[in-house]
């Protein structure tokens, strides 16, 4: 068994925090030593006092959201290892969590294994995400690759087009811009819907967008 493992247990929810603690004192992987915290400014108070090797931090925090207090830990200090353990799934959730600076992510749903396993991978500054994370982290990942292979596509008149249509130009405008006729700029518009799989040209000025184009 390994040593003593200071952490911070930060959930607003006391069975919760309760549960872990049980959970955790029935592995044999190391001594948890216990701190808790009810709320996000808890967190940081709590932080500003002890230097804890571990902090398991929900999400949705009265006072202070989980986002929130992971950026406030990091900007106090860059090493703190932060595993966010949440039921939420979403994909924006998760990258915002990991873009503020939490190493790992769990769900509420995974099983002491699992939160043994986070908690100690974390623990050595390594990242660690739950397999159901890591299925939503690759999903989207695979669906970025797809659109941006679908932008490189793109010819080059394509790309010029439909970077005027983000502008708000009209089909005359950018006839006139191009020097072409507002008949090729309209098949271009068409053609730009059925590549990038929209309907409307509001559908093309949010693909672009969504990819980087201003």
């Amino acid at each position: 068994m390994e040593r003593y493992v200071d952490m911070l247990i930060a959930d607003d929810h006391s069975m919760v925090r309760n549960g872990l603690k049980l959970m955790l004192h029935q592995q044999n992987y190391f001594i948890p030593n216990v701190t808790e915290a009810s709320d996000g400014t808890e967190v940081i108070s709590l932080f500003e006092q002890h230097d804890f090797e571990v902090i398991l931090l929900d999400i949705s925090m009265p006072k202070m959201d989980g986002i929130s207090v992971i950026r406030k830990l990091k900007s106090k200090d860059p090493t703190v290892r932060i595993l966010a353990l949440t039921m939420h799934k979403e994909e924006n959730i998760i990258k915002q969590a990991l873009d503020a600076g939490a190493l790992g992510y769990i769900l509420k749903s995974s099983g002491l294994e699992e939160l043994v396993k986070a908690i100690m991978t974390v623990k050595r500054g390594e990242r660690y995400f739950s397999n159901e994370v890591a299925q939503i982290l690759f999903e989207e990942h695979k669906a970025r690759k797809t659109v941006s292979g679908v932008m490189m596509n793109l010819s080059k008149r394509e790309l010029q087009i439909l970077g005027m249509i983000v502008k708000e130009y009209t089909n005359q405008q950018i006839a006139d811009e191009l020097n072409i006729s507002r008949r090729t700029i309209e098949g271009h518009r068409v053609s730009l819907m059925k590549k990038l799989n929209v309907k409307s040209s509001v559908g093309l000025v949010k693909f672009a967008l969504k990819n980087g184009m201003e």
